[in-house]
This record gives structure tokens, sequence and C-alpha cells, in this order.
């Protein structure tokens, strides 16, 4: 304890040396050439603290060492600073990194009165764990913000790295990723419970949160009770349909929202089924009654398709009759046709040979007439030759004695001039006569030559006329076939009717048994009172021509292989079905 009774310490008392080396702040003091004089034991302390650091850059640097030395110990580049110094004229703050330590300084000039600089106090601050704390800082809130933006792009799994902080900050970036995990963690849970919820398990169990957290627990609650009511009345509704209760009722107006639109469609559908299940069961009733008609009429039906068979087989045996005539015409007239066919030849032949015999004839007639130029010829000579036989006889009647042999070779030249003018004379005749035979057989011929040729045409009609019968009675013979084969169609449509007919009575008497399980099973259902409409049988007579046609297509589809029973002819005969050829309004398809 200093002494009470000393003298009391006055600002005059200490030097500035001594009040320096009493801050705590490090304090050096340089002169005029940058000479440092002094240095205060805060500043000796923080060198002394850095001095392995700052040796790393510098490596001569000892902190005991610095007084009376240069100020350019401190920079790796002294003349960049001594030439901030040597123009100093005011305080100058500066700041600087060397040996992984960051120092800043403040020197603040001292002018004499001649205003050149004296000295030069420097104050300085070691501000390393300042900027490293800043630094960690800042590498926080950036790892901060970059979970945040993780987590907001739907990476959970991002949190802080805690290595490289100090204690405080570790504690720091791991508080904020355990908070971040424990939001996570209350919104898994959240999401279990609300999958257990998906999954209809509308019990499961949800942790009580604690604090202000107690709204989640609300919340799925009330989630939780609306769930249960709207599956309670679902379930309800359900349980109804089951014990055919459909009478019971709900009330849209209890519940908000969606909810209310869910259970207005559940009684909607249950005044719609009311509905339908009553217009069913009455019109069941009125199907067991047109059933009932459509059984009668299938036993009608099978009745006449009986009598249309028997009679249909009586006129089949009329049409074979028929055809076996039909056919036998038609080869009789094949047979004529062939035999006029040679008939025609024959007169065709008969009048070429005509026709050569009466070229023949006229070239005899030519002959004929030759020949008698020639006898005329020859007659003109005997004349002469008898002429000059008588001038002869004439001579030598005149020569007397000598002329008497003369005159007998004359007398039988005339006599042989007069026997040739007989002979051609009688030849003459003969010829004449010849030639008129000639000529009344060349007439005649020609006549013949005619008769032949109308016979030849009469003939040719008479083929054409065969051709035609024949050609007819073979259209008769395949329409009478077609005929046929329609008669047969029809024998096997009348049997396939009755087959269907007495099929069609088989699912009458089913469709009664149907119509009566349908009435037994619409009667265990409690409906609503519905007001009742007027009950109206169904008739046939009653039915629309529309539902007539669907009725008719519906048995045509059956008999044509549409239904569940085959093709009826297959049934008929058990050969492939063969498609309909009637083309013919009036049904004779193509004959």
């Amino acid at each position: 304890m200093p002494d009470a009774s000393a003298a009391p310490l006055t600002w005059n008392s200490h030097s500035a040396p001594e009040a320096l080396n009493v801050l705590s702040n490090p304090v050096m003091i340089a002169d005029q050439d940058m000479i440092i004089r002094y240095v205060n034991d805060s500043a000796y302390k923080m060198f002394e603290l850095i001095e392995a650091d700052i040796r790393k850059d510098l490596p001569h640097f000892r902190a005991r060492e610095v007084l009376n030395k240069s100020i350019d110990i401190f920079h790796k580049n002294p003349a960049y600073q001594r030439h901030l110094m040597e123009r100093i004229t005011s305080p100058h703050d500066g700041k600087f990194t060397i040996g992984g330590k960051s120092l800043m300084f403040k020197a603040t000039p001292i002018f004499d009165s001649a205003k050149k600089l004296a000295m030069i106090y420097v104050e300085w601050q070691d501000r390393t764990f300042v900027m490293q704390r800043q630094d960690q800082i800042t590498r926080l809130v950036t790892e901060i913000n970059a979970m945040a933006e993780a987590h907001t792009n739907g990476i959970i799994s991002h949190y802080i790295d805690t290595e490289g902080y100090e204690d405080d900050l570790r504690v720091v970036a791991a508080g904020t990723n355990q908070m971040v995990q424990d939001h996570i963690a209350t919104k898994k849970k959240i999401l279990a419970c609300m999958t257990e919820f998906a999954k209809g398990n509308f019990d499961a169990e949800l942790e009580k949160f604690s604090g202000e957290r107690f709204f989640i627990n609300d919340t799925v609650e009330a989630i939780r009770t609306a769930f249960k009511r709207v599956t309670a009345e679902m379930e309800r509704f359900c349980a109804g349909l089951q014990d055919g209760d459909l009478s019971i009722t709900f009330n849209p107006a209890d519940f908000p929202g969606d909810y209310r639109r869910i259970v207005s469609l559940i009684e909607n559908a249950l005044t719609s089924l009311n509905r339908t299940i009553s217009a069913a069961t009455e019109q069941v009733a009125q199907v067991a009654i047109t059933v009932d008609q459509m059984s009668q009429s299938s036993q009608a039906l099978a009745t006449n398709s009986q009598i249309q068979s028997s009679s249909v087989d009586e006129v089949s045996a009329s049409a074979e009759q028929t055809s076996t005539q039909v056919k036998s015409n038609a080869s009789a007239a094949d047979s004529a046709s062939r035999l006029v066919a040679g008939a025609t030849t024959v007169a065709a032949d008969g009048t070429n040979k005509i026709s050569e015999m009466v070229s023949a004839m006229d070239g005899i007639r030519a002959s004929s007439q030759d020949i008698a130029k020639i006898i005329k010829v020859i007659d003109e000579i005997a004349f002469q030759t008898n002429l000059l036989a008588l001038n002869a006889a004439v001579e030598a009647a005149r020569a007397g004695q000598h002329g008497r042999g003369f005159a007998v070779v004359a007398q039988e030249v005339r006599n042989l001039a007069g026997r040739s003018a007989k002979a051609a004379r009688e030849t003459s005749d003969l010829i004449e006569d010849a030639a008129t035979r000639v000529q009344s057989g060349v007439r005649i011929a020609g006549e013949t030559r005619e008769a032949f040729t109308r016979i030849a045409q009469d003939i040719k009609q008479v083929q054409s006329l065969v051709s035609d019968i024949a050609v007819a009675s073979d259209e008769q013979a395949r329409g009478v076939t077609q005929i046929n084969v329609a008669i047969g169609e029809i024998a096997k449509t009348a049997l396939a009717t009755s087959q269907q007919a007495d099929q069609l009575a088989s699912s009458s008497s089913e469709m009664q048994a149907a119509t009566e399980t349908m009435r037994s099973e619409f009667s265990r259902f409690k409906l609503r009172n519905v007001q009742p409409r007027a009950a109206q049988a169904i008739t046939l007579d009653s039915l629309s021509p529309e539902m007539l046609m669907q009725l008719r297509s519906m048995f045509e589809t059956q008999m044509h292989g549409g239904g569940s029973n085959g093709d009826y002819r297959k049934m008929a005969n058990g050969a492939a079905p063969r498609p309909n050829t009637d083309r013919d309004e009036r049904g004779f398809a193509n004959f």
C-alpha cells in the first residue's frame, strides 16, 4: 500500500516514456529518420507473442532488438512504407499481414515549431484474432444462407459443417443444425401421421409437441376428426347398401368444404338408387309379363314352323319332279338340236351338189350347142358334096363312055353325102332332143336347188328354235335347281326356326326365373317413400317400331350365329353357313 504521508503524485513527476509504458496499448516512437527510439512494454509483449509468426516472412526479426532499428524491419517492401511516412502530414491508419498475422497501426506525426517532422507516434493493434473471428462469422453466415437455399430447393440433408470454427461459433453452428433437424423431425412426424391417415389408420398417434407447437396437434386432431366424420358417413352408407336399407338420409349442411360435396354426392346417390331400384322393380314386373307373352309367341312360332316345314317338304318333292322333267326336256332338246345340226349339214351338202349338177348341165347344154353347130357344118358339107357329086355325074354323062367310071365314083360320093346328111340330121335331132332334156333337167335342178335352199333355211330356223328350246330348258333346269336349293334353305330355315323357337321358349323360362330372382333381390331393399308411377304392362302391340326392330335384330343375330347357341345352319345340317344370295325382292334370288 502506498504511504499516505507521501507527497501526492503530480503530472510533472512522470516523464512521457513512463506514462506511455503504463498504457496497455502497444506504442512505438520513431524519429524523423524513421529510427525506432521508443517501445513500451505492451508493444514488446505483443511482438514477442507473434515473433515466431513474423520470422516466417522476416527471418532476422527479434522483438527485443527493434529499438534503434529502422521501421523497415516490419515490411517486406520497405520503400513503399518509407515513401508514405516521408510524406505524412496527418494521422495515418494502415494495416498489413505478415507471417499470417494481421497488424494494424495508427501513425501520428509530431512537428516542431518550424513545422518539420520531429517524430512519429505509432499505435499498434494485433487484429489477427478479430480478422479470424470475422472470417469465421462470415463463413458461418454464408453456410447458413447456403443451407437455407438448399432446403428451399428441397435438399433437406444439407447442414452446416462445424469443423474449423472456434468453440462458441461451433456451438452456434451445431445449434443451428440441431434446430433445423428438429424442425425436419417434427415435419416427418406430422407426415408419418398423415401417411397413416392416407392408409386409413385414423387412430394413428402423434407426439404431443411442447411450447407454442401445440397448434400442430390441434390441426392434426381437426383433420383426424373431419376424416373420421366423413368415413363414418361413408361406412353408414355402405352398411345401408349391404343391409339393403336405402331409407337412410344424410345432411350435407353438417359438413364444410369439399366434405359437403362428398356427403351431398352420397345423398344424391341414395336418392338415385331409391328411384332406380323402385323403377327397376316395376320394370321387372312388366318384363315378366312380356316374357310370358314371348313364351306364348315362341310356342305358336314353333307350331307354325312345323307346319311350314311340312309344306316345304311337299313343295320340295314337287320341285324335284319338275326338275327331273325339265332336265329330261333339256336332254331331248339337246339331242334334237344335234340332229337338226346334222340335217342342216346334209341340206347344205345337197344344195352344193345340186349347184354343181346345174353347173354340169349348163356345160352339157353349151357342148350340145357346139355339137349342133358342128353338125350343121357337116350338113352343109354333105349338101355341097352332093352338089359336087351331081355336077360330077353331069360331067360324066357328057363324057360318055369315058366318064362312066367317074360317074360311078360320083354316085358313090353322092350316096356318102346323102348318108352323111342323113346322119347329121339324125344327130341334130338327137342333140336337139338332148338339149331339150338338158334344158328341162336344168330347170328341174334349179327348182330342186331352190327347194333345198328353202329346206336348209327351214332347218336353220328349226335349229334356232331347238337351240332356244335347249337354252330355255337349261335355264329352266338351273332355275329349278336354284328353286330346289332355295327350298332346301327354306326347309333348313324352317327347321332352325323351329329349334330357335324351342330355344326361345327355353330362354323365356330362364328369363322368367331370372325376373323372379331379380324381384326377390329387389324385395330385400328398404326404400324411401317414392311417389309410385302408374303401372303399364308392356305388350308386343305397345312396343315402338324401333323396339320391334331391335328385337328382330336380336333374334336374327341369334339365328345367324350371333347368339350363344351358334349358327342355325350348323345346327340344321352341320355345314358351314353360306351367305344369303337372295337378290330379288320376291325371294327368287338370281333366278
